[in-house]
């Protein structure tokens, strides 16, 4: 028992005076840990088998000539969400590389079909040392910028022993992610955001918080959602699924979690009741999940085509619910169905998914009650944003929507940030 309670005091004095030292020494003992959630994470197909070794920090490219930037974006939308800023880099500094990281496969693909050989991608290695230090050695960025709140202590302290700059860009912690991490400030005083050259966040909220815990060379910038482009638009895709929904009326759920395509569905069958032929689309978050939500629908007597299918195989959809199966086509959707619900937001714990995405095309948008991620978004949207919760009220939305919305333009279209982060951009560049 004494020796326990030593080793757990030499612990706590590890943490709270030779954190980095402790956390690389610690590291090793990780790998068993990490190496089962890889083969959990390869089994649910959220990892991409053939470049299993990123994530060891074992490059599959090999680094250009000259001077690099490294940019990390999580998912999805932090991917879309940096679009803006990789295009402004390279108009700034044309002859420098940019390696994106991202940890899901959705935004693989994402920065596949939207950036294509802008970027170097890769998937971001586990925060274990050995691994971060052979990812740094080989890329050798000049310049790292983490999106939102990607705090990985390794790989951050590494970066800073070799000196190289650090940027927090649209920082976003959650009020939970707050409070635990004043409480480890407080009794461990471990955290890293000391470490960052500059941390842009959203708010002043943020802002203060953010400096509470250790930041410097704090700036209050727009979300970099505003900043973002426009979804791209296939016109073939477009013209050819505009003629296979023909007449119909049609709206749809996008960025759907477990739990939240059940109350799409219950809701759909209430829709019927006022609109008997209405077309039901489901863009589901993480698309390796069309069977289990195909399952749901059947279950419920409801008919389902699948898109990807629908797309080489059918003149029209007939059926009552049409799911996306792919990336990179919401674009399309957006131009031809007015009545959008974004999810993410219908059941707690995600904190919501980007509107502002249909809102650019003037659909009429709905979300739900949980939009964490989005509070200082919302504010300026809320008179094109109607919100939700009941499935119910989700019916009510669709039936008036579909039968009554006429598109104007107007909505975020006045909102014009990008001239502050080009801006910020010129000074971050300068360190090059």
């Amino acid at each position: 028992m004494l020796l326990l309670i030593i080793i757990l005091i030499a612990l706590y004095l590890s943490l709270r005076f030779i954190p980095k030292k402790l956390l690389r020494f610690l590291s090793p003992l990780c790998v068993p840990f990490v190496n089962i959630c890889i083969a959990f994470r390869l089994k649910k197909r959220l990892e991409d088998k053939s470049r299993i070794t990123e994530r060891f920090g074992l490059p599959s490219q090999k680094r250009p000539f000259g001077k690099l930037i490294w940019i990390h974006a999580v998912s999805v939308g932090e991917t879309l969400s940096v679009i803006p800023l990789v295009n402004e880099i390279k108009r700034q500094k044309p002859d420098v590389s940019i390696l994106l990281t991202t940890m899901t496969v959705t935004a693989a693909q994402q920065v596949e079909q939207r950036l294509g050989d802008k970027v170097i991608h890769q998937f971001v290695p586990f925060d274990i040392f050995s691994w971060v230090r052979r990812f740094v050695k080989y890329w050798k960025p000049s310049v790292a910028m983490f999106i939102e709140s990607e705090l990985w202590p390794n790989m951050l302290f590494y970066l800073n022993d070799k000196n190289i700059p650090i940027y927090l860009l649209n920082a976003r912690i959650s009020d939970h992610s707050l409070a635990r991490m004043f409480f480890i400030k407080k009794y461990f005083g471990i955290l890293p955001f000391s470490l960052f050259s500059s941390v842009l966040t959203t708010s002043v909220k943020m802002k203060n918080a953010t400096e509470l815990l250790g930041a410097h060379n704090v700036r209050v910038l727009p979300n970099l959602k505003f900043v973002s482009d426009k979804l791209p638009v296939n016109e073939t895709n477009r013209k050819r699924l505009a003629q296979k929904i023909s007449k119909r009326k049609a709206w749809i759920a996008v960025s759907t979690h477990p739990g939240e395509e059940e109350m799409i569905i219950k809701s759909h069958k209430m829709i019927k009741q006022d609109i008997p032929d209405i077309l039901t689309i489901i863009a589901i978050r993480h698309p390796a999940r069309v069977s289990e939500v195909s399952s749901l629908g059947t279950n419920k007597e409801l008919s389902v085509s699948i898109y990807s299918e629908t797309m080489r195989n059918r003149k029209h959809i007939i059926e009552d619910l049409l799911l996306i199966d792919e990336m990179g086509c919401l674009g399309e959707f957006f131009e031809i169905v007015d009545t959008v619900l974004v999810c993410g937001s219908l059941v707690p714990g995600i904190g919501g998914h980007n509107f502002l995405e249909p809102l650019s095309f003037d659909c009429n948008v709905a979300i739900g009650n949980h939009i964490e991620n989005f509070k200082d978004i919302y504010p300026y949207v809320k008179d094109f944003c109607i919100q939700v919760s009941a499935i119910s009220e989700i019916k009510d939305f669709v039936v008036k929507s579909v039968q009554e919305y006429e598109r104007s333009e107007g909505h975020i279209r006045t909102l014009n940030f990008k001239a502050e982060w080009k801006n910020e951009l010129k000074e971050i560049l300068k360190v090059l």
